[in-house]
């Protein structure tokens, strides 16, 4: 299958490439500068330099197939990428022969901060309150698009194995808090299965160990 990946460069966009690419797809991906990308001579790769907050940008790198984004603000806790880059990408996928959008989101991002476990909560509204709101106006605009779409909202991450033994809740019937944590490298695993049809399609789903 060729993918469309958008955060390549990125701790979990690098584990959605690898993962990819060990799995037989084909990939394209939308980076501002392609000397960060350790994969860039690999021929199962295609690289398109551009800003994936730029239509013009993200509609030269989407194609057929799904669309992943792994983007996220590294240490900027104020970054508007989120919505920047929603306002970017949905008409891109309008234009395009893109069937399917996984987004990568945070628990805790908008009215997600309701089921966040209270410990995590306090530390995202004392230190992150701007990039979780950012995110959440993101992730309600995507959710109110036709796009059909998978928000992934994951806990806080970490850098460990990947391991398959995460837990899922869909968030719109989910009641009550979550907690813990999920390395980016299984982040990544339910990134690609939710494209590329290996889980069945949700909306929103939590992510935890």
């Amino acid at each position: 299958m060729h993918i469309t990946l958008l955060g390549a460069t990125g701790p979990t966009g690098q584990q959605v490439l690898t993962q990819a690419l060990e799995s037989g797809h084909t990939i394209t991906v939308l980076v501002r500068d392609p000397s960060r990308l350790p994969q860039r001579d690999d021929s199962r790769v295609t690289v398109i330099t551009g800003d994936a907050t730029v239509a013009g940008d993200v509609t030269r790198a989407v194609g057929r197939g799904p669309v992943i984004s792994a983007l996220g603000p590294g240490k900027d806790f104020k970054s508007t990428l989120a919505t920047r880059a929603v306002a970017a990408v949905l008409p891109s996928m309008a234009a395009s022969e893109a069937n399917r959008l996984v987004w990568l989101s945070a628990l805790g991002a908008g009215s997600s901060s309701q089921q966040q476990s209270v410990i995590q909560g306090a530390a995202s509204k004392m230190l992150m309150s701007r990039l979780m709101a950012d995110k959440g106006v993101a992730d309600d605009d995507l959710a109110a698009s036709d796009v059909d779409c998978t928000i992934a909202l994951p806990v806080m991450l970490t850098n460990g194995p990947r391991t398959g033994t995460y837990k899922t809740f869909d968030a719109d019937t989910h009641v009550g808090r979550v907690g813990g944590r999920i390395s980016r490298a299984d982040v990544a695993d339910f990134l690609l299965a939710a494209a590329t049809g290996e889980r069945p399609a949700q909306r929103r789903v939590i992510l935890t160990h």
